[in-house]
């Protein structure tokens, strides 16, 4: 008799373990579920906000005589983002900060533009690494190589 109410404790123990051991993951999906609805609303919000910055130069591209020289040309960044805040013009392909703003919601960048590969650009905000609005200088040539064809023979 003594052996069988101490199996039926140990049963009503393992059954109360089972029970908590169920009500905490329930606790914890929906914890979880309520963490990633959120998430998902705030990425979906900045991701909005993201998609409403917009960064344009002007004017592009840039032009060089011969495939590998530099080309130079006078451009002029303009932004905007709905919301002022401390913002950053980038050049993402050298990874250098070429200008900042101070609770602004708009700018205008003018610099000599001068390289031999077409560059990207970037909006960010300071010390960030997450691009708000992109946009690029295309380098082009008129010509696309300096060396004339060698011939095989010649008339004269």
């Amino acid at each position: 008799m003594m052996t069988s109410i101490f199996k039926s404790k140990i049963i009503i123990n393992k059954i109360a373990d089972l029970n908590i051991i169920i009500f905490l993951g329930i606790i914890c999906y929906f914890i979880s579920s309520v963490a990633n609805a959120v998430d998902t609303q705030s990425n979906a919000v900045s991701k909005e906000i993201r998609q409403l910055a917009q960064l344009k130069v002007t004017p592009k591209p840039c032009v060089a005589l011969r495939k590998g020289q530099k080309c130079y040309l006078e451009v002029t960044f303009n932004w905007l983002h709905p919301q002022a805040s401390d913002y950053c013009l980038v050049n993402t392909t050298t990874n250098n900060t070429m200008k900042c703003w101070s609770r602004q919601a708009k700018g205008e960048f003018k610099v000599d533009f001068q390289s031999r590969l077409s560059n990207d650009f970037a909006l960010r905000r300071p010390k960030s690494t997450t691009d708000l609005a992109r946009t690029k200088i295309p380098v082009a040539w008129v010509y696309k190589s300096t060396k004339r064809a060698k011939s095989t023979w010649r008339i004269f």
